[in-house]
């Protein structure tokens, strides 16, 4: 069950994250990114040319060019989604191209199959741009290794050197620090998707079940949450009680101060009501002016104290439209209910002593036949 303590937490979490996602933020998580990829490819051209690698060598000083040129278009290009994408072709490249020099021993094949998870965790909205990817790097992984996995097949033969295994505890580390960097962002990227759609599921439910004036339950919500509560009532051998009030005269309200101030004299009417039944009550506008509320676990008594606090707050409480001043009242029935009573029964006795009420003077609790 979503409660509303699950409810406060993640809208606090989405809050965070929305003032996090912000244009400085999003400069620094790829200026932060680039420069990885720019200190690696320094140290690959610095250990390809003590290696004697010159293709290699040649090859990152153009990486190591390109990082640069990407650090600074960070700031102005819009669509960042440009650069990462730049990024895993140069990846893909450098891949190949440095396998097809010094073989696959030293792992630099490795990237191409590490690349794909990559390409699906990337926020994006073309959905086929990873599967390319994917196709492009898994039939190239598979052509370089049925070529260069033997000794001697590369173009420059490093296997006495002790370069290979430098480049392979490099390659390792530079491919571990890539993911856990994309996957931590997509976690948290994916929390804060489920945390906005369970919100927006939770606010549909709300709007759903509550009346838009008043803010209190609809009778389409009120009619499930009496179902459970004569549901526990069984369980539980406790009674409950039911209240049904209206507002006296409210026609007179409207025809005299007009519908919008009538709608804000049913706001404030509710607001009483919400707040002075028990906490484990409900509250709903059951029509037009007409308001019910029920309380679990509760007799005739504190149904009757509820209600008599109720349409005190509502007679002492003044509203002012232009020039004129005016109150209005309530009458309020209310009936109780026991263990295997029919609800929609218990219901049209407060009902019945509601009017009875209206046919007594107005303005008061009627709580016998």
């Amino acid at each position: 069950m979503y409660t509303n303590e699950q409810y406060k937490k993640d809208l606090q979490l989405i809050e965070k994250l929305d003032r996090l996602k912000t244009v400085k933020l999003q400069f620094v998580a790829h200026f932060f990114a680039f420069s990885a990829c720019l200190a690696a490819h320094i140290l690959y051209l610095l250990l390809f040319a003590m290696a004697g690698v010159k293709s290699m060598m040649i090859f990152n000083i153009f990486s190591v060019a390109f990082y640069v040129l990407e650090i600074i278009s960070v700031k102005w290009v819009k669509n960042k989604l440009f650069l990462v994408y730049a990024t895993i072709f140069e990846i893909i490249l450098h891949a190949s191209f440095a396998t097809v020099c010094v073989g696959c021993e030293s792992d630099f094949i490795m990237f191409l199959l590490m690349i794909i998870p990559i390409a699906f965790l990337i926020p994006q909205d073309n959905k086929v741009a990873p599967f390319a990817i994917m196709f492009s790097s898994v039939v190239m992984y598979g052509v370089l290794r049925y070529f260069y996995m033997q000794p001697g097949a590369a173009l420059y033969d490093i296997d006495g050197t002790g370069f290979v295994n430098v480049f392979y505890i490099i390659n390792i580390i530079s491919g571990a620090f890539v993911l856990i960097y994309v996957t931590t962002i997509y976690a948290y990227m994916q929390r804060y998707t489920e945390c906005k759609l369970r919100v927006q599921n939770e606010q549909l439910r709300i709007l759903a079940s509550t009346d838009p004036l008043t803010k209190l339950c609809n009778r389409r919500e009120m009619g499930k949450r009496l179902a459970e509560i004569c549901s526990e009532s069984i369980k539980s051998g406790k009674k409950y009680v039911v209240g049904i009030g209206d507002v006296d005269d409210f026609k007179k309200v409207n025809d005299t101060y007009g519908h919008d101030f009538g709608d804000t004299v049913l706001s404030a009417v509710s607001e009483v009501i919400a707040e002075n039944i028990p906490s484990a009550g409900h509250a709903a506008r059951w029509g037009g002016e007409e308001f019910l509320f029920i309380i679990p676990e509760s007799d005739i008594e504190v149904g009757r104290q509820s209600a008599e606090t109720i349409i005190a707050l509502i007679g002492g409480r003044n509203f002012t439209c232009g020039d004129k001043s005016f109150s209005v009242t309530m009458t309020i029935g209310i009936c109780e209910g026991f263990p295997n009573d029919n609800i929609d029964k218990v219901i049209s006795r407060a009902d019945s002593r509601l009017y009875k009420g209206k046919h007594s003077g107005k303005n008061c609790v009627e709580f016998t036949d």
